[in-house]
């Protein structure tokens, strides 16, 4: 044994290091079966940094109990799905002794009088860093996992963060980690924590070295804007001459990690989302980095936040909008964004220089982002491929090859063989024979009669596709073994420009800028259209209009002039949002050089606001040309408020055009509140000798009454009206009308409460639907959020409450392969064809059977739905007013509540219960699409003492799954009682039992229906000597019974064995455990409800045993060896283990 535990230190210490896979930044992740107890880390938990998800459901609080301190979760109910675990570590053990003198050097009569006058070195052992003035956390860990059912598993973790000073004048900042697989943060929250940021940075007050991760943002100038998120090394350099000189560069160099696309999404009339985003090449799932988002309706950005505008998921690419924002058929939604593209590798380089003085300023910027054509990622190309690509030029469509590869036969992923059918060559057939599945391929959908194949079935790796034969040549397919090929692309932008203070008051600022864009660096065809030039030159001067120091009346006029070329690309877009819109060029395809000129005034009052008038012109070679008339403004006096702009565009194309516009919103205070009227109109007409249907007219009001500026509550109610006019070719007539009424209240100044409710309710009605594409639609959303705390703390009520309507996203999900004890999920051949069909799936008991992990993968499929949300919590503690009192208020202030319900459900159909209850209908219930709801209540008493106490605990958790390919549903009620009873100091005795139902239902695949009945009774007896040790005996008996319409099997569970554990300051810890587990069952071993009830066991006499060890080698290093083994009846024993050595900083 010592020999097998020094080989294995060796092979631990010399391989280890050659492997990795790690956490960030003390960022742990990870995906864990279901069991009652699992230690999560050596280190403390840091709070508020915990997330756990069941599946991809948030798994509610109640549902564990969490000892941060310990860094161990014990899990009160059960998931149906793998829990993925989130959260960050402190760089020490909270729940390790602390003290200033170890206790064991002090003299006792047992060490003799020798070790009395001994004088013994007390130095700890040396920092890792020599004792350098750094501060710096993290740790390093080598581990192996090994067994006889299980191959070799190595696993590491790198996290280290250090800042301080190098030099006298040098500080350091880093954070460092081996992680490959960086998480995105969520997009729920207003503020993103960036959890994959691994960065190197060297900083004083006049240079910034960044090697790693960063960000470069927007330089100076007009042309060219950005916000990209880089990897490489980025430097910064600043310094000052005389009399306010400064010269500021910044050169980097990098990979790129996102490509920039936007995307007009059109609004939905009643759907708040999701909405999903596509690339730039029109590919449907996408992942967006996370922050580099940019959400507007109406031209008007919006803020990222369930409390504020919308929510994001980077991972599914999909954006929906909050009670705040009610979607309509009219709204305008723009989405800016930066998205994962893997197909090659993206390098990125950029520089950027000013020189600025007093009244002069200089800038020159460069920036340069490339495909490596040579370093594909997750596209593979052949010469011949490569060779196409330098033939097509510009034209991409062409860019098309097979997607059919020999790969030879390997498991867990689905192939094909290649078999000649009815005179058709390379026709693919679904196959698992090892002698002939030896291709792979992708689909792609192309159109009903523009493929050979059809979609045939999913199974637990993904989706099957059928070859069908075509008809007069003709083919009968929507999918075809293709592949569109996506060609190395290359954007490039230089510009320069000064900006010069000509007089006190005036004001010159010119730029000049080139770009290239080239769409296939393969080939050297259509190079005519690649480069382009642009220029701005603007004039601002400033005219006094008294003769004060601070004159109340300035006129700032501008005159700005901008021409770019026809090919003119800018890397990311610099002029306004709804640009386009305004000048009504919006997927009109003009083309030619296009020349911007404006003069304005702008009046501004120091005390009042401003109004300012321009004139605009906007040209497009000869295919457009348009003048428009603009004003803005905003006035606030005595009360009065006003904000407008308004515009009057004429333009000439093939048509005729006319576009007014304005939008106007004015109050008037009125003591503690105000009245207002808001308003939008637009008229747009095109024209030839008819009205074309293009052209459209809307006005859009409302009327509200709000708090005045100098009530602290806020509330607002509207009332709002829109009407819609289409063309009928000779006149615009009355096509659609709507009614909007809603309100928005803020309390936050009540004592003990905060209040927070946000409604409206819209009707849409049609009053011509030959004009409009639109149907008649009402549309109720509302939230309430309140929070009470009364009674010196007795009650605690926390509560949210949304309704309203949307999508649901049909899911699918497939299992991926991983290293041994390293998945979640096992597979078990329930028929044995050799085929991973989707019911074989469970989630593994024992860590040496986890071997698969399930990945969700979202589909194109959505179904209306109407949703409700009921998040709640209510805890009642009498002690905190009756503690010291006697007689029946005492016995009562024994007793206390915790009562949590999280429900969140989609139905399709609306009407009051489905629509708004959270409690209507069962998991049965046709019309409920999804839903998951955990409801637990917990009565304790005596949940403070230490001598006894008792707890009641209602659990009902329900949840129901829209896949692509039917429902999954899960069921689990239970009622449950546990008593404690200290019987002396060193005798504790605990009892549990609890009765339920459990059940199943899948309708997407067979063999994994039941309706379970159970009862289970868990009593232990405990004692503890000392601090040092302690040994527990449990026993358990459960009884498990189907429906006797789904078969009636019966399991009997007894079980009893016995753990323990020792501990020794600063030493370590040994803990250990045996079980015997007897089973009858009467049922199918080998099957979905044989796994439930068997518990992953066998019927007969069932072993498990586990070993813990753990020791301080030092005070940096730390030693950890596990291992388990358990026998069945009829099998051989299965061991498992691990080993792990983790070095602190």
């Amino acid at each position: 044994m010592l020999i097998f535990l020094r080989n294995a230190i060796l092979l631990c210490a010399f391989l280890l290091p050659f492997y990795g896979k790690a956490q960030h930044s003390g960022l742990r992740t990870m995906t864990v079966a279901h069991a009652d107890t699992i230690q999560l880390d050596s280190l403390s938990i840091y709070p508020n940094s915990f997330d756990i998800l069941c599946g991809d459901e948030v798994f509610p609080t109640e549902s564990y109990q969490l000892n941060y301190a310990g860094s161990e979760i014990i899990l009160l109910d059960q998931c149906a799905d793998s829990l993925q675990i989130t959260f960050r570590v402190l760089p020490f053990d909270l729940s390790s002794p602390l003290y200033a003198r170890d206790t064991s050097i002090i003299y006792s009569k047992e060490k003799g009088m020798r070790e009395r006058f001994l004088i013994t070195s007390t130095e700890t052992n040396a920092d890792i860093f020599g004792g350098t003035g750094l501060n710096k956390k993290g740790s390093i860990s080598r581990g192996i996992s090994f067994g006889n059912k299980q191959d070799l598993g190595v696993n590491s973790t790198l996290n280290l963060e250090l800042s301080g000073q190098i030099a006298p004048n040098l500080k350091l900042l880093a954070s460092i980690s081996d992680d490959n697989l960086p998480i995105q943060a969520d997009g729920n929250t207003n503020k993103l924590r960036e959890f994959d940021q691994v960065f190197i940075q060297v900083y004083n007050d006049e240079l910034k070295l960044i090697a790693g991760d960063f960000w470069l943002y927007k330089p100076k100038g007009y042309f060219l804007t950005y916000k990209k998120r880089a990897q490489g090394l980025t430097i910064n350099y600043k310094w000052s001459e005389q009399k306010g000189k400064v010269w500021k560069t910044q050169a980097s160099g990098a990979l790129s990690r996102g490509k920039f696309q936007r995307q007009i999404v059109p609004g939905v009339e009643g759907n708040q989302g999701p909405y999903r985003l596509r690339g730039a090449q029109n590919e449907p799932f996408i992942i967006v980095l996370a922050g580099t988002e940019k959400v507007f309706i109406d031209g008007k950005q919006l803020e990222r936040g369930q409390s504020f505008d919308y929510v994001i998921d980077y991972n599914t690419a999909e954006v929906t909008f909050t009670t705040r924002n009610q979607i309509t058929k009219d709204s305008r939604i723009v989405v800016e964004f930066q998205y994962s593209d893997q197909n090659y590798a993206r390098s990125l380089v950029q520089s950027s220089t000013s020189y600025k003085t007093k009244r002069f300023e200089f800038w020159i910027n460069g920036y340069s982002e490339q495909d490596a054509r040579n370093q594909t990622l997750q596209q593979e190309l052949s010469r011949a491929q490569k060779k196409q690509l330098a033939a097509i030029g510009d034209t991409l469509n062409l860019a098309r090859a097979s997607s059919i590869d020999s790969v030879g036969f390997f498991e867990n992923q689905n192939l094909y063989k290649l078999v000649s059918i009815s005179g058709y060559d390379s026709v693919l057939v679904y196959s698992i024979q090892s002698d002939s599945a030896h291709y792979r391929a992708t689909f792609e959908q192309v159109g009903f009669g523009k493929g050979d194949y059809v979609f045939s079935n999913y199974n637990a790796l993904g989706k099957v596709y059928e070859w069908v034969e075509p008809i007069s040549g003709i083919s009968q397919g929507d999918y075809a073994a293709s592949r569109t090929i996506i060609t190395p692309k290359q954007r490039q932008m230089l510009t320069s420009g000064i900006s010069i203070q000509l007089t006190k008051r005036l004001k010159l600022e010119t730029e000049l800028a080139y770009s290239k864009v080239d769409q296939n660096t393969f080939s050297r065809f259509d190079s005519q259209d690649d480069k382009s030039f642009g220029a701005m030159t603007k004039l601002t001067g400033d005219i006094p209009l008294s003769n004060d120091s601070l004159p109340n009346w300035t006129l700032r006029t501008t005159l700005e002039v901008e021409a770019r070329d026809r090919n003119f690309s800018p890397i990311q877009q610099y002029r306004s949002v709804e640009f386009d819109r305004d000048w009504n060029t919006r997927n009109k395809g003009y083309e030619g050089n296009q020349v911007e000129s404006k003069v304005g005034a702008n009046f501004m009052n120091r005390n009042y606001g401003n109004i300012n008038v321009q004139g605009q012109q906007f040209l497009i070679g000869g295919d457009y040309q348009g003048f428009r008339g603009f004003t803005n403004g905003k006035w606030k006096q005595n009360g009065f408020s006003a904000t407008w702009d308004g515009s009057y565009l004429s333009s000439k194309t093939t048509q005729l055009n006319e576009f007014v516009r304005h939008r106007m919103d004015i109050s008037q205070s009125l003591g503690w509140f105000k009245l207002g009227f808001k308003d939008d109109h637009e008229l747009n007409r095109f024209t030839t000798d008819i009205l074309q249907p293009s052209s459209y007219q809307f006005f859009d009001y409302q009327v509200y009454l709000a708090n005045s500026d100098s009530i602290k509550n806020n509330y607002r109610i509207f009332y709002r009206e829109r009407t819609d006019d289409r063309s009928d070719s000779t006149t615009l007539s009355r096509a659609a009308k709507a009614r909007s009424i809603g309100a928005e209240v803020n309390f936050t100044q009540w004592k003990n409460q905060k209040l927070n409710i946000v409604t409206s309710y819209r009707e849409l009605v049609i009053s011509n639907s030959n004009l409009i594409n639109s149907n008649p639609e009402n549309t109720l959303l509302g939230r309430v959020d309140y929070q009470l705390k009364a009674m010196k703390g007795a009650i605690s009520l926390n509560t949210f409450y949304e309704i309203g309507s949307g999508l649901e996203l049909k899911r699918e999900f497939l299992y991926i392969k991983v290293n041994d004890g390293q998945g979640v999920y096992t597979w078990i051949d329930y028929n044995a064809d050799g085929i991973k069909d989707l019911n074989e799936f469970e989630i593994a008991q024992f860590a040496d059977q986890a071997s698969y992990i399930r990945v969700f993968t979202p589909s194109s499929e959505y179904v209306k739905t109407y949703s409700n949300e009921l998040n709640q919590s209510l805890y009642i503690r009498p002690e905190r007013l009756w503690a010291s009192k006697k007689g029946f208020l005492k016995v009562v202030s024994r007793f206390s509540n915790q009562t949590r319900v999280r429900i969140k459900r989609k139905t399709n159909i609306f009407n009051g219960n489905a629509a708004f209850n959270p409690f209507f209908s069962n998991i049965d219930d046709t019309s409920l699409i999804s839903t998951t709801s955990n409801l637990r209540n917990t009565l304790y008493f005596n949940r403070t003492s230490s001598i006894f106490g008792a707890q009641y605990v209602y659990k009902d958790l329900q949840s129901k799954t829209l896949l692509a390919s039917g429902f999954d549903s899960r069921l689990l009620k239970s009622h449950e009682v546990s008593i404690r009873w200290n019987i002396k100091k060193q005798f504790t005795f605990e009892t549990k039992g609890s009765v339920g139902d459990k059940a199943s239902a899948a309708d997407y695949t067979s063999g994994r229906d039941y309706s379970l009945s159970f009862y289970t009774i868990e009593p232990s007896f405990i004692y503890q000597p000392s601090t040092t040790f302690r040994i527990t005996l449990d026993g358990r008996v459960s009884e498990k019974t189907n429906d006797a319409l789904l078969g009636g099997e019966v399991a009997n569970v007894l079980e009893f064995g016995s753990t323990f554990k020792f501990n020794q300051a600063q030493k370590g810890s040994l803990l250990g455990g045996i079980k015997t587990v007897i089973i009858e069952y009467d049922g199918e071993s080998n099957s979905a409800l044989g796994f439930e009830m068997l518990e992953a066991l066998k019927p007969g006499v069932n072993y498990t045993w586990n070993v813990g060890y753990q020791r301080s080698i030092s005070k940096n290093l730390q030693l950890s060896i596990q291992y388990n083994g358990r026998k069945s009846e009829g099998n051989n024993i299965i061991h498992s283990g691990g080993m792990e050595v983790r070095a602190f900083f």
